[in-house]
Formats: structure tokens, sequence, C-alpha cells
């Protein structure tokens, strides 16, 4: 789903998505059509562009406004919405999964701070990553013993060596009849 720059114009490029240019938070209204938004502020220590993403999220077909606002309603608790600006990228003919698998990585890739990302852990989860966890290291338990063996090898004293017959003539001991 990537674009060269020349077609899109310009914009700010998170991963492989290509967003708009930013626009003051306060002057913008969701477009008609699906697609991913990141609300973003002011940071001169980010670059190539001193805008820090604070907030990445999603928005179907005429989302009302009054949605997204509430989704980022602890972002703008804390911030002056004078300092926060918003792009968008358009994502039509998507379903919600893959938008909302875009935004999940994009979240897992930027980290914003203001981001709700820890979703709760179930006990099968926790039960799953257990058993993959014991299931390594039996693995590993068992090529380690593999390598210690192998090594011991070098340490063993060597095989006593294997009597040999005598080179040359040996006469009988019991003359022919």
């Amino acid at each position: 789903m990537t674009l060269s720059t020349r077609q899109l114009g310009s914009g700010i490029r998170f991963n492989d998505c290509i967003f708009s240019e930013p626009v003051s938070f306060a002057n913008w209204m969701p477009p008609g059509c699906p697609g991913l938004f990141v609300v973003l502020t002011f940071d001169p220590n980010w670059a190539p562009r001193p805008l820090r993403p604070l907030y990445f999220g999603e928005f179907g077909n005429n989302t009302p406004l009054q949605t997204i606002l509430h989704d980022c309603r602890d972002m703008l608790s804390t911030a002056s919405v004078k300092n926060l600006f918003i792009c968008m990228a358009p994502m039509p003919f998507t379903t919600t999964l893959q938008r909302c698998t875009l935004r999940d990585e994009l979240i897992a890739g930027y980290h914003p701070p203001c981001q709700n990302s820890s979703r709760p852990v179930s006990s099968n989860d926790l039960a799953q990553k257990l058993d993959d966890l014991e299931r390594r290291h039996q693995e590993q338990s068992a090529q380690m013993m593999m390598l210690v063996a192998g090594v011991n090898r070098f340490f063993d004293p060597p095989p006593p060596p294997s009597p040999r017959r005598r080179i040359g003539f040996n006469p009988l001991s019991e003359p022919a009849a």
C-alpha cells in the first residue's frame, strides 16, 4: 500500500503510511471516508519534523467528530488544543479490522504517550505464554545436554590400542607332516 511521494505530494510518513499535512486540531473535521488519524504536538527533539505523535486513531465512514473527541478525551484534558495538530491517512475500501491492525502496528512502533495501548491480559494469554516458555526451556536444555556430551568426548581417555599382527616371516611352530 505504499505509493511514491511524487504521487501523493507532501505529508508525514509513519512506517509505511503517508498521512496528510498537519492541520490545527481545532479546525479539523473528519472526512466521509474511513482512515487513520494521528494527533501531533510540537517537539523540537523529534526529527525530521518537530512533530511528535501523541495518539493514533481509526475512524469509519461518516464518523462524527464527537466520537473522535471522545476517544481523545484524556489527551485533550492534559494538552492545550492550540498546540495540537492532526493528520489523516484515508483508507477507502478497508475493513475496520484492517485499519485497527495498522493502527496497532503504529502504536507498537511509535509508543505514543497518550495512547491507551495496554489491553487487559487474559489468563489464557498468560497460560499460553508460560507454556511456550516452558517448551522452549525444555528444548534449550536438551540442546545444552547434547553440547555438554559432545564436549565431554574430548576429555575421555583414548581407547587402548588393539593388538597388531607381527610384520615379517613367521615360521610355523609345527612341521607339516
